[in-house]
């Protein structure tokens, strides 16, 4: 019962006297005045008294209603006695508070009103009987009065069960769409609301089973599921009831005969009737429900309406968590090049770096990293040559060589300019080297082609550093490829150089032990000593003879 509709019940019995008196006036009966504006008075006062007392909210509103219901149907049995019993002109009160009982308060509120003024005729008739030839007869009016009353009162108590029973589905609907929102609203992956929208349509609206399919380009892959028979990855024909309801962009309710005969969603929730809701441009909800034994299950058409209405806020959330996704790989991405940008390319180079230094264990057992820094040869004059388009082509075809000779788990970057750094993680000297050369030889051979059609061949200078023997720090390590590269440049471009390569390589000396760095310093200590020492005659010495 809310609080609105209660006012309006205590209210309406405000308008009693109103009825009382038109009802009167039209009767041909002359009832005792007085008694009767003493009992309107009564009625008045206890309704005020009564409404007051609903007013507190929390357990006064039950009894508030209780004890207005019972001094009303005192007040209206005494009005009703007054003038003429059931047969009278007021009669009619039971049903009016009856029907206001059962539609504003609840069907229980109403039935108790029925019941108790069922009581007060039956009650007034036999105080009020008549005896003919003997016996004892009631007025004919008593049981037309509670007849009318379970008639015309019972259906507005009906009217408010049915009222009740949809505001209580309509309730749980909206709780349960709500909560699904709420969940899949904080989620910023898509995997995640997917899940979520998956699991709260199964438990919110009592489905056996929900599936989300998302269209790839040529099939339709199942991106999350619950319930269902088929597994989680598997890929689906866009074909029958589910290209319908994707093309259409509407719910679309798929019989059992219909499913079979169709068979697309068979592999994934057996020969089972479904509802397929568009949540997207590219992906269905699909959803079933089993009957009781083994018979088809049924949906009800308000249940399409709230999958319809939870898909709108579906919807918004893939949007913005795919236009997150969207920001986060523009936050990390060359804008020009596809690849990661500069600070991507740090972060990367840290962790790795971090995690080498932190797990001392994998340093002994033999893991390494290194880094590959590569320039593109001559871009300068390529630029001038060819125009700025001609160059921004050249660094996206330097971008998919790269793509095409690298790993998987490796870190393809464009680290400034026309140069490009690439993270080996778990990479030793040798393999770098050999990654390197797969690099500069797909550069060299890439197609390339200038604004006037022509091929022009591009060539590219790359340098390599491995941890720890050239530093285990992001900056040595660069500071020891880009030497590298230097190098590689200087030796005629289009070459791999490694630190190690190098005429000095100051990262071997930096990362030496501590017992080496001590004999290399005692060695040369020991040579400065030899070249202060006094000079020697390599002849013997001639002694004097003794006189």
């Amino acid at each position: 019962m809310t609080g609105g509709r209660v006012s309006i019940y205590f209210s309406i019995r405000y308008f009693t006297p109103i009825m009382v008196l038109l009802a009167v006036a039209a009767s041909t009966t002359h009832p005792n005045v007085d008694r009767l504006t003493g009992l309107l008075t009564a009625q008045i006062a206890l309704a005020i008294a009564t409404h007051a007392m609903a007013t507190r909210g929390g357990s006064w509103v039950g009894r508030a209603i209780w004890i207005g219901m019972i001094t009303d149907v005192v007040a209206i049995s005494a009005m009703v006695a007054i003038t003429g019993g059931s047969n009278g002109p007021l009669v009619f009160l039971y049903t009016v508070s009856a029907l206001a009982a059962g539609i504003l308060l609840s069907s229980r509120a109403g039935f108790r009103w029925i019941v108790l003024s069922t009581i007060a005729i039956v009650t007034m008739d036999v105080m009020t009987h008549t005896h003919t030839f003997g016996k004892t007869t009631f007025f004919p009016g008593g049981l037309a009065a509670v007849a009318a009353l379970w008639i015309i009162g019972g259906a507005g108590t009906m009217f408010s069960i049915y009222n009740e029973r949809e505001l209580k589905r309509r309730n749980a609907e909206l709780a349960t769409i709500r909560q699904v929102t709420l969940d899949i609203e904080d989620s910023l992956t898509l995997e995640e609301i997917f899940t979520d929208l998956c699991r709260g349509v199964v438990e919110g609206f009592r489905f056996d089973a929900a599936a989300l399919l998302l269209w790839d380009g040529e099939m339709m892959r199942v991106a999350a599921s619950q319930g269902t028979t088929g597994s989680s990855d598997m890929r689906i024909d866009l074909r029958g009831r589910i290209a319908n309801a994707l093309r259409m962009h509407e719910a679309l309710v798929t019989s059992r005969k219909e499913a079979t005969s169709d068979g697309a969603l068979i592999p994934l929730l057996g020969p089972r009737g479904y509802l397929a809701v568009p949540i997207a441009e590219d992906g269905l909800l699909i959803v079933t429900r089993d009957g009781r034994k083994g018979r088809p299950g049924t949906l009800r058409e308000n249940e399409v309406e709230a999958l319809d209405r939870l898909a709108h806020h579906a919807r918004l959330a893939i949007a913005n968590a795919r236009l997150h996704a969207h920001m986060s790989e523009m936050a990390i991405t060359d804008p020009l090049t596809g690849l990661a940008n500069h600070g991507e390319m740090q972060a990367r180079l840290a962790f790795e770096c971090g995690r080498l230094q932190r797990y001392a264990t994998l340093r002994a057992a033999g893991h390494h990293l290194s880094v590959i820094l590569l320039d593109i040869d001559h871009f300068k004059k390529f630029n001038d040559r060819f125009g700025h388009q001609a160059g921004d082509a050249v660094l996206k075809g330097v971008a998919a060589a790269l793509k095409g000779a690298v790993r998987s788990f490796d870190i393809a970057a464009r680290y400034g300019g026309e140069e490009f750094a690439v993270i080996l993680p778990e990479t030793t000297e040798e393999a770098a080297r050999e990654i390197a050369e797969r690099i500069r030889r797909s550069v060299s051979m890439y197609p390339f082609a200038s604004e006037d059609g022509k091929s022009v061949r591009v060539t590219v200078s790359v340098g390599i550093a491995t941890a720890p023997e050239n530093g285990s720090t992001p900056a040595a390590l660069i500071k020891q490829a880009d030497a590298a590269l230097y190098h590689s440049k200087e030796d005629g471009r289009n070459r791999v150089t490694h630190a190690l390569d190098t005429e000095r390589p100051v990262a071997r000396v930096l990362t030496m032990d501590a017992t080496r760095r001590r004999r290399v310093q005692g060695e040369a200590r020991a040579r400065a000593g030899a070249r202060r020492a006094p000079a020697r005659s390599s002849h013997p010495r001639r002694r004097t003879p003794p006189v």
